[in-house]
């Protein structure tokens, strides 16, 4: 799987100009998100520049004193920018590591009785120590595809009776690197030390392009055209997702690794761009684009061939709706 990184169609994003500004998002103020992970790094700007065109954001994170602080500083930062502008911004809790806690939270949104036009899968876990999570589901899939996997399967009526509308799904370049013999052993999904911590990262990325293409089929077949589901890679970004690398990587190769992100990554505010032109650009709509991969900034390309297998998005799709199926938690 490796060769996959160095196509070079990938590496051309590094001196291709950027294709899309948040200058470019149009007027949003009938519109309504949910930001996963609002609270801080690409999530906190994701839902300032949403909220920045007059949308009303619900930053759904777990940390509620954390999330509130961030709404303050987002309230802040656009009176300087839109001084005439009254932002709409709520807390949202959410913990996708426990699936009873994520089925709640979609409840919770639903009996507002407002429309989702756009909702941001962004939050995450990066390469952290391994562990399982509430529903014994390996951590970091757990996180960063089932719970996000229940949030939309539960929202996914409201999505579709607000379309045109948007699902966005952060996926990595990641998903490209190391993973399992097939993309993902499925038996290894409830073992907290199956796979090392970066495979684990990687394998849920992968898992993030391949729930993308299968719900986007399934939009597609049953007539739901107007509803868009697409990932994207953000770039090499400072949003601090792998928290102390040091407990997995060890202390020289953790300050490497941080000197390099420091070095060559990117801020944030860039690092948002192509998920917001997922979720916002009239570009999505006008050339019906879903089911799609996309690089900075808002490059559109193929991703890795495990990514690509239709069996394998059917396989995943099928284990993630039957493993909430069988809990109660979503009907089919």
């Amino acid at each position: 799987m490796l060769e996959s990184i160095y196509n070079i169609d990938y590496w051309k994003t590094y001196i291709l100009k950027a294709t899309f500004t948040t200058d470019a998002i149009p007027d949003l103020t009938s519109k309504v998100a949910i930001v996963t992970g609002g609270n801080t790094g690409l999530g906190y700007e994701t839902s300032l520049a949403l909220a920045a065109k007059g949308a009303h954001v619900f930053l759904a994170c777990r940390d509620k004193p954390k999330a509130l602080n961030a709404i303050e500083r987002l309230e802040r930062d656009l009176s300087e920018t839109a001084p005439h502008l009254y932002p709409k911004l709520d807390f949202l809790f959410l913990d996708l590591a426990d699936l009873r806690s994520v089925a709640k939270t979609a409840q919770e949104f639903l009996s507002k009785g407002l429309p989702l036009n756009i909702l941001v899968n962004n939050a995450g876990l990066g390469v952290v120590p391994p562990s399982l999570s509430k529903d014994g589901v390996e951590l970091v899939f757990a996180v960063n595809h089932l719970g996000h996997f229940l949030l939309t399967q539960l929202l996914l009526p409201k999505v579709i009776e607000s379309q045109p509308s948007r699902i966005v799904n952060v996926s990595s370049m990641a998903h490209e690197l190391e993973v399992p013999l097939g993309g993902i052993q499925f038996g290894t999904l409830s073992q907290p030390d199956g796979e090392s911590p970066i495979v684990h990262y990687n394998r849920s990325k992968l898992a993030n392009i391949l729930y993308t293409k299968a719900l986007a089929r399934r939009l597609t077949n049953a007539g739901h055209d107007r509803v868009f589901v697409n990932a994207v890679h953000p770039g090499f970004c400072q949003t601090g997702i792998d928290g102390d690398l040091s407990l997995t990587q060890g202390k020289i190769v953790s300050k490497l690794l941080n000197l390099t992100r420091a070095w060559a990554g990117r801020n944030v505010a860039d690092g948002a761009l192509s998920q917001l032109y997922c979720a916002a650009s009239p570009e999505i709509e006008d050339k019906k684009l879903s089911g799609r991969y996309f690089v900075p900034d808002a490059h559109e390309l193929r991703p890795s061939p495990y990514a690509m297998n239709k069996e394998l998005q059917e396989r995943l799709f099928k284990y993630s709706e039957d493993f909430v199926v069988k809990r109660g938690l979503l009907t089919t």
